[in-house]
């Protein structure tokens, strides 16, 4: 089968959860099949300028320009209101050219285009597909379907609906689906569509992000029984943000009665100034900042580790990877975490508008000690052990290929 995957921003650019999925789906899919990746490129850009290129795993990547002030992706630069608008208007109606991209795909005729990570790419993928007669599906792992930001967590708040001037800018996207297959990372994000009206007629799979290879994964750290310190370590990683939950795990950890042995470690990056408030309201004892590093950094050391989400995350891969280490999760009850968290029996979740139930479970944890945390780790958390998170052990490249079959010739496999 020859499949275009569709992730607007892929390596060698900076990448987030979206485009580690996107990039391991092309390597593993092209082991069978023909797999071109369509990504955006900028003339001038030295790092992803328009053309083709050939990545590790023979993976082939064509960059199409993108008539835009600047790319998609996590290194935005830091703009105005104003100029934010004006590209997301821009974005909206034709930073991407329709007819080239048709153009494109009847030329390489593909027999299924796989979007993984497209929102500003949309409708011009939508439409183009059409023209040219080939099937789409769709892997939602944000809700910018639904919101530019692609968060919907405005003002501290999350939205059950768009806003009003992101209903404007999206409301080219207000499909129906039908036809159309789509992936969603979590039962959350489904309902969350659904309920939205978008996409509603598609034919609907869910599929966690257990799509890591073991290979991957650093094995050495696999099966840990012991703490590696005597003080209790909570770990954190993600994007030093509010949504995020971090500013409350840091109140959290500092409510801990006081001489309790325990410290937080915490891994990730900030938008300027906000990682300046929340490293001062962290500028105490037995809390540590590590800036960038491996996610294994903090699975080695991290007793437990924490996902204290505000906005409604899709499903984070964090709880996939600490499962697979043997490290438990400390959760919110937001979005998708609650489908691995609880149906795994791999953590505790809590409500994070609760007052003081973060901090009673972080108290609780360290009440029983390093120690006897491990020595009862599978009493205490009984689906760690038995956890099906990496991609061999979930089978999820056999799923996903089914889906992806059946997508292409309108028939199950």
């Amino acid at each position: 089968m020859k499949i275009c995957i569709v992730s607007q921003t892929f390596a060698p650019q900076a990448e987030g959860g979206a485009e580690i999925s996107a990039r391991a789906g092309a390597i593993e899919l092209a082991k069978t099949h023909d797999v071109t990746v369509l990504a955006l490129g900028k003339v001038g850009d030295p790092l992803v300028p328009p053309g083709e290129t050939r990545l590790a795993g023979n993976v082939r990547v064509v960059r199409l320009p993108w008539k835009n002030s600047y790319l998609p992706g996590h290194l935005k630069p830091s703009v105005n209101f104003a100029r934010r608008a004006a590209w997301h208007l821009r974005t909206a109606f034709g930073a991407l050219c329709v007819e080239g991209l048709a153009e494109f795909f009847k030329r390489e005729n593909f027999n299924l285009i796989y979007a993984q990570n497209s929102s500003y790419m949309q409708p011009a993928i939508f439409q183009a597909a059409e023209d040219a007669g080939i099937p789409i599906c769709l892997h939602l792992r944000d809700y910018a379907l639904l919101c530019p930001k692609t968060s919907m967590f405005r003002r501290e708040d999350n939205c059950v609906t768009p806003c009003f001037d992101c209903s404007l800018i999206n409301r080219r996207l207000r499909l129906r689906g039908n036809g159309i297959t789509v992936i969603a990372v979590s039962h959350f994000v489904k309902q969350r569509f659904i309920e939205n009206g978008v996409l509603a007629e598609a034919d609907w799979h869910v599929m966690h992000n257990k799509n890591t290879p073991l290979q991957s994964f650093d094995t050495s750290a696999i099966g840990r029984t012991t703490p590696m310190e005597r003080m209790f370590t909570f770990g954190y990683l993600g994007a030093l943000a509010k949504e995020k939950g971090v500013p409350d795990l840091i109140k959290a950890f500092k409510a801990l009665p006081a001489g309790s042995n325990a410290r937080l470690v915490l891994a990730g990056r900030g938008r300027p100034g906000e990682e300046d408030r929340i490293k001062r309201l962290g500028s105490v004892a037995n809390v540590e900042f590590r800036g960038f590093v491996t996610p294994q950094e903090i699975y080695r050391i991290a007793d437990a580790v924490v996902v204290p989400s505000l906005w409604h995350e899709p499903q984070s891969r964090i709880l996939v990877e600490a499962g697979v280490y043997g490290v438990p999760v400390i959760g919110s009850t937001r979005g998708g975490t609650p489908e691995i968290i609880e149906a795994g029996k791999t953590g505790w979740c809590y409500d994070p508008e609760q007052p003081g139930a973060l901090a009673g479970l972080l108290a609780k944890a360290v009440s029983i000690g390093p120690e006897r945390w491990w020595q009862r780790r599978d009493e205490l958390f009984p689906g760690i052990a038995s956890f099906d998170g990496t991609a061999e052990q979930s089978g999820y490249y056999d799923k996903l290929e089914k889906i992806l079959m059946t997508a292409a010739t309108g028939s199950a496999v």
